[in-house]
C-alpha cells in the first residue's frame, strides 16, 4: 500500500464534494495499492471514503487474492456468481454509509455497472479521473529517478537498433528489435509503434506488416517500464534517401519541437507551449497537419496529467513530467514525429530526459 499517495488522495477527497471514490482495477489501483487483479466482466473495486477508511468489493473468485494483497485495515466483501451483484453490494453500501452518496469513479470503471448500482442504491457517480491524476501529477525524487532510468533504457535501445534498420525489413521486425533491446536493458512491459511510408500518416497506426522501402519516413514510438514508471519517446528516420520536401519539413518539425521544449520551464503557461510549435509549423502552412496535442503527462500511466494542450489553462510545476511531441501527418503520403520526455525537477530546472540524437538521419538502403 502506498501510504503517501493514499493520504494525498484522502486529503483531496476532503477538499471535494465527494463522499468517496471508487477505483476499479487499473494502473491507478495498482499504483495506490500494488494490487493488479485479472480484469473481466465481473464488478470489483476499492471504495475510499472521505475519512480515510476503505473497503474492497469483488467476486468470490478474487476474494482470497484481495485479502492477501490489501492491508488488514481494508475489509474485503465478496459476491458469488450465483448471486446478483447489486443485491450483495447494497447492504455493504448501507453498512459503510454510502447509500445515496456522491461517489467519484476512475478511468476504468464500466458504465453498465454504474448504471445498475446507481439505479438500486441512489448513489450519484461522478467523474473523478482528474482528482486521481492530481494525486500523482507532481513526482517525487525517487519517481523522477525511475523516469530518468526508463528514458535512458529507451535511448540506448534506439541507438542499438538504428544501425540495423534498412529497406526490406518489416515494420514488425523493427518493433521486435526495439522491444528486445529495451528488455535486455531491464525495461519491462516494453512496446513500440512502428509506422512506415503512408502508414506514418496515421498518428497511432498499430499494424506491423508493411515492408520498409527506400524513401520512406519511418516513425518509431516506443517505451517501457522501470519500477512501475514509463518511458515514451519517438524518433523519425528516413530509409535510404530523403526528398527535398521531407528534409524541409523535418527540419521545420525539429525547430518546432526544440522551441516548445525550451519553453517548457517552471511557471510556463501550458497553452503557450503548444502554441510555440504550431506557430513555427504555420511558417510553411503545415500546422494543419499537426492534428494532435503537443504532449501528455507520464508516470504510472503512459498518458496522464498534465496534458500539454491548448485547453489546459495551468502552469508547469516542480515534479511534473510530460512529453513534447509535435508531428506532421500527411494522409496517404507520410508522417513524422519527434518526442522527448521533459521533467521540471525538484530544483525547478527543466530536464530533457531523452538524450538520443534527433537530427535528420538517413539509414543505409
Amino acid at each position: 500500500m502506498n501510504h503517501f499517495y493514499f493520504q494525498k488522495l484522502t486529503d483531496l477527497l476532503k477538499q471535494s464534494d465527494l463522499d468517496a471514490i471508487l477505483i476499479c482495477p487499473s494502473e491507478e489501483l495498482s499504483f495506490l495499492t500494488g494490487f493488479s487483479p485479472v480484469v473481466c466482466e465481473r464488478f470489483q473495486g476499492l471504495f475510499v471514503k472521505r475519512d480515510g477508511s476503505a473497503f474492497y468489493f469483488c467476486n468470490l473468485l478474487t476474494g482470497d487474492e484481495a485479502v492477501h494483497a490489501l492491508p488488514e485495515s481494508i475489509p474485503v466483501f465478496t459476491w458469488f456468481d450465483n448471486e446478483t451483484m447489486t443485491e450483495v453490494l447494497l447492504p455493504v453500501l448501507e453498512k459503510m454509509q454510502l447509500s445515496g452518496k456522491s461517489i467519484g469513479v476512475n478511468s476504468s470503471t464500466k458504465a453498465f455497472h454504474l448504471l445498475d448500482i446507481a439505479e438500486k442504491s441512489g448513489c450519484n457517480f461522478q467523474n473523478a479521473v482528474s482528482l486521481l491524476e492530481e494525486v500523482r501529477i507532481c513526482k517525487t525524487a525517487e519517481e523522477l529517478e525511475c523516469l530518468r532510468k526508463a528514458a535512458s533504457i529507451a535511448d540506448e535501445a534506439y541507438c542499438a537498433v538504428l544501425p540495423r534498420i534498412h529497406a526490406g525489413l518489416l515494420e514488425g521486425d523493427v518493433r521486435d528489435m526495439l522491444v528486445s533491446e529495451m528488455e535486455r536493458r531491464g525495461g519491462t512491459d516494453a512496446g513500440a509503434l512502428v509506422a512506415s511510408g503512408p502508414n506514418a500518416g496515421y498518428p497511432h497506426y498499430c499494424q506491423y506488416s508493411r515492408q520498409l522501402s527506400t524513401g520512406d519516413c519511418l516513425i518509431m514510438d516506443f517505451g517501457c517500464l522501470f519500477h512501475g514508471l514509463h518511458s515514451d519517446m519517438t524518433r523519425t528516420v528516413f530509409i535510404g534517401s530523403v526528398s527535398d520536401r521531407q528534409r524541409q519539413l523535418y527540419q521545420l518539425l525539429l525547430k518546432a519541437q526544440l522551441a516548445a521544449e525550451s519553453s517548457a520551464v517552471e511557471g510556463a503557461f501550458i497553452p503557450d507551449i503548444d502554441q510555440q510549435a504550431r506557430t513555427i509549423l504555420s511558417e510553411e502552412n503545415v500546422d494543419q497537419y499537426f492534428t494532435t496535442r503537443i504532449g501528455h503527462g507520464i508516470g504510472y500511466m503512459t498518458h496522464e496529467a498534465p496534458y500539454i494542450a491548448k485547453w489546459n489553462a495551468r502552469k508547469l510545476e516542480k515534479g511534473m513530467c510530460f512529453s513534447i511531441e509535435p508531428g506532421i501527418y500527411v494522409p496517404g503520403e507520410f508522417g513524422m514525429r519527434i518526442e522527448d520526455i521533459v521533467a521540471i525537477n525538484l530544483e525547478g530546472q527543466r530536464e530533457v530526459l531523452n538524450q538520443a540524437p534527433k537530427e535528420l538521419f538517413i539509414t543505409a538502403e
